[in-house]
Order: structure tokens, then C-alpha cells, then sequence
């Protein structure tokens, strides 16, 4: 497993407000981790690398929610979110987003 830390840019919905953005790279890169029902090996290995740094995310900062989810409530109710992180998860994409550089390096002093 393989991390990368980046500044977000317009790229990334929600870069207003989560800073840093976080890949989880494994060598299952390619294969989907949401898609069908199958549960193959190769797909729960690259979901188990996601969820151990997710948890420690968690440990760390407090539970949070998928982006998408996230910028939806920030708009209605922003004092019930975790102003620290949340996560982004798509067909061949896991991403964790980060508010600032303290959680940046914070996160870099654990994973890389």
C-alpha cells in the first residue's frame, strides 16, 4: 500500500474546505471496490488497506462522513460535522480529504 498527499485544487469538489487530499494506492488500483457483489480477494484486500487507515482516521479525529454527504450537510448544518476529514469512495477511487495541514501532518507523521 502506497500513500499520497496532494493540495486540493478546483479539481476536487469541496477543495474550499478540505485542503489535502489523501490516495490510498495498492496494487489493486484497477479493480473496482463498490462495483457487483462479488467480494473477490483482490477487491477485499484494496478495501482493507482503505478502512485501516479510515479507522485510524476515526481514532484519531472522530467519525465523519463521505464527501459528497459532507458538503450536502454543510450547507443545511455545518456544527454537526467533524471539521477534521472525511472520505470519498468511487468504483476505482478511495480518497481521504483533510481540513488543514495540521491533520496533514499529522496523518504524514503516522503513514509515511
Amino acid at each position: 500500500m502506497k500513500i499520497k498527499i496532494r493540495k486540493t485544487d478546483k479539481r476536487f469538489a469541496g477543495h474550499e474546505h478540505m485542503f489535502y487530499v489523501v490516495d490510498v494506492i495498492t496494487d489493486f488500483n484497477r479493480v473496482p471496490i463498490i462495483a457487483g457483489s462479488g467480494t473477490s480477494p483482490r477487491r477485499l484486500d484494496r478495501l482493507k488497506h482503505f478502512q485501516e487507515v479510515r479507522q485510524w482516521c476515526i481514532a484519531t479525529w472522530g467519525m465523519s462522513c463521505e464527501r459528497e454527504h459532507y458538503l450536502t450537510i454543510l450547507e443545511s448544518d455545518p456544527s454537526t460535522l467533524n471539521s477534521h476529514w472525511c472520505w470519498h469512495t468511487e468504483f476505482y477511487d478511495v480518497k481521504l480529504y483533510l481540513a488543514t495541514e495540521k491533520e496533514a501532518n499529522w496523518f504524514k507523521l503516522r503513514w509515511l
